[in-house]
């Protein structure tokens, strides 16, 4: 991915927070020497440096994925701005968003433990007080376990990019931001949200 370096993100916990927050990645692969894509929840261990995550076992993609590096693209909020907002007449259109691209190689979980852990700590995660996973023994959920296959990525590479505006003055910024807040648009109202958090959090870190 391409990152100017004042769109750059580059705390740790920054990212961490934001792959949590967007949990609901795009996983890239090949398959047959084709890129291939697919749509998942994944688990982020930081500490680690792992994503975990699970697919239909009917999707062709985890058959070439044990060892095969790929990419992981978590996408946040994002909006187009118009050059009227800057009120300056040098200006052009541009989309503000926030991006994660996680790159790293793909191992596929073997044996039933693997599996059973990764899909309780799923679904403990996306629903704390589930049951569910106390279940695991029922005939139900063992057919649902054939059903799918687990994989963990060991990270190599993490790239962040922030596009919100920072390459502008701050009188121009505060014009984007609200901007988007008086739009109809969750999205664009989101992105100014996150415009005014990023410049907070590097005011703060600045002093």
């Amino acid at each position: 991915m391409y990152v100017p370096k004042h769109f750059a993100m580059n705390v740790p916990a920054d990212i961490e927070k934001f792959i949590r927050t967007h949990s609901f990645g795009m996983l890239i692969s090949s398959v047959q020497d084709e890129p291939f894509a697919a749509h998942l929840p994944f688990l982020y261990d930081a500490e680690q440096r792992v994503l975990f995550a699970h697919m239909a076992r009917a999707n062709p993609q985890w058959r070439e994925l044990d060892g095969q590096k790929a990419l992981v693209v978590f996408a946040g909020p994002h909006a187009y701005i118009s050059p009227s907002w800057y009120e300056e007449p040098a200006a052009v259109p541009t989309w503000n968003y926030v991006a994660v691209h996680v790159y790293g190689t793909c191992s596929v979980l073997a044996g039933e433990d693997g599996l059973k852990t990764l899909l309780a700590d799923t679904v403990r995660y996306y629903e704390p007080d589930s049951q569910l996973p106390t279940r695991e023994n029922e005939s139900f959920y063992r057919n649902m376990m054939k059903a799918i296959v687990g994989f963990r990525i060991d990270i190599t590479k993490i790239e962040g990019k922030a596009k919100l505006s920072q390459n502008r003055s701050p009188a121009v910024q505060d014009r984007v931001v609200k901007k988007l807040e008086m739009s109809d648009d969750p999205h664009a109202q989101a992105v100014g949200r996150c415009m005014t958090e990023w410049r907070l959090h590097n005011e703060r870190d600045g002093e």
